[in-house]
């Protein structure tokens, strides 16, 4: 054997720390091996292993391997599960990619508490992953392609067979003799993955022997520079986050030196859990979001996500992918409304804050904003048209739509979350009802 098995469990075990293992089995001879690799191992802290079967239905023979996978884990004694997920989204993303989401989603939705996903990727995939991030035009972070623990959709992934070859892992097949499936679309040369498997990297290997093994060795350099740029981000969110991750001080991010800024930017973006831009579309950002005037509201936008201006305030957030109609809606007794957007109105009792008792319990009309709103703010003596009124407040123009307004009859008497009027608002000491929004989950 080119390698130690037990070695390879004695790290793996450092990696699991005593929690419960997921295997994600899909037949193939890799998952095999490592499915034979932990069922034959006897550790306290291997306790609880199951595997798990993805079908994908994208071949008539899944049925097969998915009854393949239940007798192979049957008789060594693993739990087994099957998951059926549809495939969505292949137009936009591509096959691989769609399929790869469709499963880890999967993944991220049958998982325990506290179950680590152990997955069968090797040396191979390693140089192949780092290969077509490369063709993307990949930094650092694309370039560290896959780690031994990392995490996605709140799983914590191990790959315990990175460092082994192709070579390695059919040598333990063959000397235990498993059984595995050969799944024919691993020959379709139409999937990036497939070609560069067949077609490059036989070539490259026919001169440098040992691509995959310096392949994976350059990853790794990388992910150690991801970790520096990460950790530089960090220090630069402390001086630039005004509220982190998403409120940045513009005046601040461009005292930074550009290649600090993008850094800065992409590291916020991911902190947002959204997708990063492209290297062309980041660039906007510094070039027309950035130095605009402050007086100006430019935007950039990119698949599910956006960058806005407000002043001094660059904001990173979601866009909507729905464009539900805010309508008016009837309150009565202070009781909790949900709004059509999928936000909820609720009410805290506090002292001294939010609306007298005999105004919450209503009636009242919610409305959203139509333009010339006024009100007269408690301690104030006379009315503000509620758009002096959210400049005052540092609302962004784009966010104050979605502001809940609250009416007695036709009289503003709370700016949900701002303000209320006088004569309607708790006085000092008095009880009183705070309306707030909880957000959509």
């Amino acid at each position: 054997m080119a390698f130690n098995p037990q070695q390879i469990i004695v790290d793996l075990i450092k990696l699991v720390a005593g929690r419960p293992v997921c295997i994600a089995y899909s037949g193939g001879v890799d998952s095999h091996v490592l499915l034979h690799l932990l069922a034959n191992t006897q550790h306290p802290q291997l306790t609880s292993i199951r595997a798990i079967y993805v079908d994908h239905g994208l071949h008539a023979e899944s049925d097969k391997w998915r009854d393949h996978c239940a007798s192979v884990s049957k008789s060594i004694d693993i739990k087994f599960e099957s998951l059926t997920v549809t495939v969505e989204n292949i137009d936009n993303l591509g096959l691989e990619a769609a399929a790869r989401q469709a499963r880890y989603q999967a993944f991220s939705s049958a998982l325990f508490e506290n179950e680590v996903l152990v997955t069968a990727q090797h040396q191979q995939d390693q140089a192949e992953t780092l290969m077509l991030q490369l063709l993307r035009g990949s930094g650092p972070s694309g370039l560290s392609a896959m780690g031994r623990e990392s995490t996605m959709k709140g799983m914590t992934i191990l790959r315990p067979l990175l460092g082994l070859s192709k070579a390695d892992i059919l040598d333990y097949a063959q000397l235990h003799q498993l059984s595995w499936i050969e799944d024919p679309s691993n020959a379709d040369l139409t999937l990036n993955r497939n070609y560069l498997r067949h077609q490059v990297f036989p070539n490259l290997e026919s001169r440098w022997p040992a691509v995959a093994k310096t392949m994976s060795r350059t990853a790794d350099h990388c992910r150690e520079a991801t970790v520096l740029l990460q950790e530089l981000a960090q220090l630069d969110a402390q001086r630039v986050c005004i509220e982190p991750p998403n409120i940045l001080s513009i005046s601040a991010l461009t005292g930074l030196s550009e290649p600090r800024q993008r850094n800065l930017l992409r590291f916020s973006i991911e902190q947002c859990d959204l997708n990063l831009p492209s290297t062309v579309v980041l660039q906007r950002v510094i070039d027309e979001v950035c130095s605009a005037a402050e007086d100006k509201s430019p935007h950039v936008h990119w698949p599910g996500a956006e960058i806005r201006r407000y002043r001094d305030q660059l904001i990173i957030q979601a866009v909507k992918t729905t464009n539900t109609e805010l309508t008016e809606q009837h309150i009565e007794g202070a009781s909790e409304l949900e709004l059509t957007d999928g936000r909820w109105l609720k009410w805290q009792v506090v002292s001294g804050q939010g609306l007298k008792s005999h105004v919450a319990k209503g009636p009242l009309q919610l409305k959203f904003r139509q333009g010339g709103e006024k009100i007269r703010l408690q301690g104030h003596s006379q009315h503000k048209a509620l758009k002096q009124l959210f400049q005052e407040w540092g609302v962004p123009p784009w966010q104050r739509q979605f502001i809940p307004l609250l009416f007695v009859e036709q009289e503003l008497v709370a700016v949900v979350g701002y303000g209320y009027a006088e004569h309607y608002a708790a006085d000092i000491g008095e009880k009183g009802w705070l309306p707030y929004l909880e957000p959509v989950e």
